[in-house]
């Protein structure tokens, strides 16, 4: 997909050469007023990666007295193990929870109100968070944040765009992302100045000023060439979402096989269709036919965070549902190079499995 846009990558190559400024500066400043206009927030950060991204908004609240020193925080075990990862890294302590369905509810999150300190919910397969979910901790006095690294561009029902809703979001702009870079690159959306500020202080190892360090901090920044990168793809990414989705809705009207599971029919609702997600029992046999057919397919995710080595204190947790889905989604084709004719044919070779 990156090969489209060679012609402006080359030139922003060249422009950072004639430049010379290599950490920071005008592609950084203009890729970050850009995104955070994009998102309809006042503050965009950029960070390294979408792992740091989560771990530095989440370390800036408990330096600002937001979160308490080993902050408890609610996370849906459906997920990729960075979202455990950042909480752990923040020296806090993950609190999972199953989810009801494939998101995040206030129903899941009721019976933990008076022993969390805080939430991070997760934009999965593109799938926002309903707002309902932010309302309820708001009600309860709860600081969440979102793990968007999946639904760039998406936009809900009430035209609030991803990365709008939370404290503060977190963005991975990994090259296989709706928005990807040419490497690793993240940023955090917010609407709190003294959030931003602190961000801005920890990823940059806790600098007050040039030579001044009265924080802890990390080095965190957002690259200027893939900044620069980034500034030339978010201005295709609505219309590459909306191709997305479009395909999506092929998948939902000619999928009919009784072994190969759907999401229901809102689930292109208030979504950015970064994959589009089918769930078969028999799923390694399944892959193995598509890919005799030429049909490239991935897995989000075959291990979920509980259950991975690296997280040992969880794995005795049974989250029946996360477990399930992780042992049966498939993720089909559904990028803006194909074609709804492509779409329809992978429809056909699924129906005859």
């Amino acid at each position: 997909m990156q090969k489209r846009f060679a012609i402006q990558d080359a030139a922003t190559l060249a422009a950072l050469h004639e430049s010379g400024q290599y950490i920071g500066g005008a592609l950084v400043s203009q890729f970050e007023e850009e995104f955070a206009r994009y998102c309809g927030v006042e503050h965009c950060i950029g960070t390294a990666n979408g792992l740091d991204a989560l771990t530095i908004a989440l370390l800036a609240d408990k330096a600002l007295g937001v979160l308490p020193e080993n902050a408890h925080i609610l996370v849906p075990a459906q997920t990729y193990i960075a979202t455990f990862l950042s909480i752990v890294h923040a020296g806090m302590t993950p609190v999972p929870v199953d989810v009801e369905s494939l998101l995040l509810t206030s129903e899941v999150i009721k019976p933990h109100i008076g022993t969390i300190d805080g939430i991070v919910c997760v934009d999965i397969y593109g799938k926002m968070v309903d707002v309902e979910v932010y309302a309820f901790a708001k009600a309860n006095s709860l600081p969440i944040y979102c793990d968007t690294a999946q639904s760039h561009g998406a936009t809900n029902l009430h035209g609030n765009r991803s990365g709008s809703l939370a404290r503060a979001s977190a963005f991975s702009f990994y090259p296989t992302k709706n928005l990807g870079a040419l490497g690793d690159a993240g940023a955090i959306t917010t609407n709190d100045a003294s959030l931003a500020s602190m961000c801005r202080k920890i990823a940059n190892y806790g600098r007050e000023s040039r030579f001044v360090n009265d924080i802890m901090g990390v080095n965190s920044r957002l690259d200027p060439l893939q900044a620069g990168f980034l500034s030339t793809r978010l201005k295709a990414l609505d219309a590459d979402n909306e191709l997305r989705k479009t395909l999506a809705a092929v998948y939902m009207k000619n999928l009919e096989n009784a072994k190969v599971t759907l999401m229901n029919s809102q689930f292109i609702e208030e979504n950015a269709m970064h994959v589009f997600p089918v769930f078969v029992d028999d799923r390694d046999t399944f892959v193995s036919y598509l890919t005799s057919h030429g049909i490239e397919t991935s897995c989000h995710y075959k291990i979920p965070p509980h259950k991975q080595v690296a997280l040992e204190q969880f794995n005795n947790f049974s989250f029946p549902i996360t477990e399930r889905i992780h042992n049966t989604e498939v993720s089909l084709p559904c990028n803006p190079l194909l074609s709804v004719t492509t779409i329809k044919r992978i429809c056909q070779i699924i129906n005859a499995y």
